[in-house]
């Protein structure tokens, strides 16, 4: 199978990982030092891009594919 994480920016891919993560948007954006609209953008593209519903959908895919550092 195709990894699905190949479409996504390697900004959009920092992000998924974090989420994966656990961080909240704000979290995510204090940590990148973004806006949390800006965090909320970059999301609303990973979820499209990654044909999920939902950021807990986005976050399963990342740790599937090792994104998350836990």
């Amino acid at each position: 199978d195709d990894d699905p994480l190949t479409t996504l920016t390697d900004r959009e891919r920092d992000i998924l990982g974090l989420v994966a993560e656990g961080l909240t948007n704000r979290e995510i954006g204090d940590h990148l030092h973004l806006a949390e609209k800006t965090i909320k953008h970059y999301m609303t593209n990973v979820l499209q891009k990654l044909h999920v519903r939902s950021r807990v959908e986005a976050a399963l895919l990342a740790q599937k594919h090792g994104l998350a550092k836990d």
